[in-house]
């Protein structure tokens, strides 16, 4: 039996199960700085094109949560 000298990202995963909705933050920010790079014409546009982007993505998914949060405890309570 062999025991792993480092880190491997598979077989050992980190612990980010208590904080794993945080992950949305850096994950939106990218999808939408790259997606802005690539759809502007000029590269003065992208910074505020993706703060707008990011902000739709970090409300859209709030109320996705949020509203299936609110199915979640309407089925619970039947």
């Amino acid at each position: 039996m062999t025991f792993p000298v480092a880190y491997t990202p598979f077989w050992n995963p980190l612990p980010v199960w208590d904080y794993w909705y945080t992950l949305l933050i850096p994950l939106s920010l990218g999808i939408s700085i790259v997606y802005k790079s690539v759809k502007c014409h000029h590269m003065r546009q992208v910074p505020r094109e993706a703060a707008v982007i990011f902000l739709t993505i970090l409300i859209g998914m709030t109320a996705a949560a949020a509203a299936l949060m609110g199915i979640t405890r309407l089925l619970e309570w039947r």
